[in-house]
């Protein structure tokens, strides 16, 4: 690992994404402190439901417009006092190239997919989405894979939108769930609309972690 890549690019009050490594739900977070290779973030209760303990692998992710990086680590520390806070070791880092003209953001959305020609729905669970297509989990099997699927999309406002798109990647997890990427075909400008404000919702939810860890965190470190 190139030395100094950690502080290079991890920045105290960056908002990132994390998950302990068992975990499949990345999870907003925000950085509390960087030092060399260690990296401090707030001691979230999703971990603790987790059974969070030092020495367990822990993962944070950081995009920018070139690159996504994801720092694997070990949890070195558990601080519960106020404000409480989970130290990571970083022991390594792999760089993805990014080649997309749209953003994607990690969001766990509910759906139901239908194949073309079929009434059946199948439950889906999106972990990552954009403007342009998504990626979902699925427990079953989707084929042929050139058969144009819909898909209906439950936001967290109680929206509903759809899409039709076709299957681009399929990868078989080890727990007998199906990782399916989508590209979108054909999508409404008013569901196209309502994807964008949930976005710009997630970027807002950004944008009060930080003022938070301004106003409220960053005096007590």
């Amino acid at each position: 690992m190139r030395k100094n890549i950690v502080s290079s690019l991890l920045k105290e009050g960056m908002v990132i994404s994390t998950r302990l490594s068992f975990c499949n739900v990345w999870t907003q977070n925000i950085i509390y402190k960087v030092k060399n290779r260690s990296v401090t973030v707030a001691l979230l209760t999703d971990y603790l439901e987790s059974i969070i303990m030092p020495g367990q692998p822990f993962l944070i992710k950081y995009s920018n417009e070139n690159s996504e990086y994801v720092f694997k680590g070990e949890v070195t520390k558990v601080d519960p006092e106020f404000p409480s806070s989970v130290t990571i070791n970083v022991l390594n880092v792999t760089e993805l190239k990014n080649q997309r003209v749209f953003p994607r953001v990690d969001a766990y959305l509910a759906a139901n997919i239908k194949l073309e020609d079929d009434n059946q729905e199948y439950f889906a669970v999106i972990h990552d989405i954009s403007l342009v297509g998504m990626a979902f989990y699925c427990k079953d099997i989707l084929e042929p894979e050139d058969k144009q699927i819909e898909c209906f999309i439950y936001l967290p406002n109680k929206q509903t939108i759809s899409a039709k798109g076709k299957i681009v990647r399929t990868i078989f997890k080890n727990d007998d769930i199906i990782d399916y990427g989508i590209q979108y075909i054909e999508m409404h400008e008013e569901n196209n609309n309502s994807l964008s404000n949930f976005f710009t919702d997630i970027e807002e939810v950004k944008s009060k972690l930080q003022s938070e860890f301004v106003n409220s965190i960053k005096k007590h470190l």
